[in-house]
């Protein structure tokens, strides 16, 4: 796995997203924190395999807060 954090954190933020999603080596996920046009907080995250996007979601509002509650917890464990 590449961009951004260890193997098990890459795993973790993608596997919440993605539950369906079975790991192969060529595959690398990408987290994007950000904010929208009105200024409200926003997380996308992506699965790669290659050069090709095969999975993709926005968070925002109270799934994002949810999003990140589980992730924070699931890594912590």
């Amino acid at each position: 796995m590449r961009n951004g954090g260890s193997a098990r954190c890459a795993t973790a933020r993608a596997g919440l997203a993605f539950p369906e999603w079975q790991p192969r080596d060529d595959d690398w996920t990408s987290l994007h924190t950000s904010f929208d046009e009105e200024g409200a907080p926003l997380t996308e995250v992506a699965v790669y395999r290659g050069h090709e996007r095969i999975h993709f979601r926005r968070y925002t509002g109270e799934d994002l807060t949810a999003f990140w509650i589980r992730l924070v917890n699931q890594i912590s464990e």
